[in-house]
């Protein structure tokens, strides 16, 4: 990165005894006078990409498995705990969803606290399945 960006364009290069400067306008007395311009950093933007819709409440799985249908969706990661994959609270999800057409995996290896290895296997299991929904 180049960090110039509160200086002017550059148009005449080697003013002053020193020589490498550069101005953007005619050559006068005050730009023979040796002087350094340095430029603020400008730290390179950040992004965090969010989804349009994030259902969080108790009631809201119908409306946003009904989303995920009419969204025209084909394939749904489903991460949930060890607990309620078992009692079968994944099942309930998945059914609706193959109904639909929709193709689901389920990582159900989620802990209160998870470790980085448990994240590690979740992120392996998206980026194999290649989910356009996460759930």
């Amino acid at each position: 990165d180049l960090y110039n960006f509160k200086l002017a364009p550059s148009l005449t290069l080697g003013c002053g005894s020193w020589g490498g400067n550069s101005i953007s306008e005619n050559v006068g007395p005050k730009h023979l006078i040796n002087k350094k311009t340095v430029a603020k950093r400008a730290e390179n933007m950040l992004w965090h990409k969010l989804p349009k819709s994030i259902y969080f409440r108790r009631g809201s799985l119908p409306i946003a498995l009904d989303e995920v249908i009419t969204d025209g969706h084909k394939r749904a990661l489903i991460v949930t705990d060890r607990f309620l994959f078992n009692n079968g609270y994944a099942d309930q999800i998945t059914s609706v969803l193959k109904a639909a057409g929709v193709e689901t995996e389920v990582f159900f290896e989620v802990e209160a606290d998870p470790t980085l290895s448990v994240v590690r296997k979740g992120a392996e299991l998206a980026n194999s399945f290649k989910p356009d929904v996460i759930i």
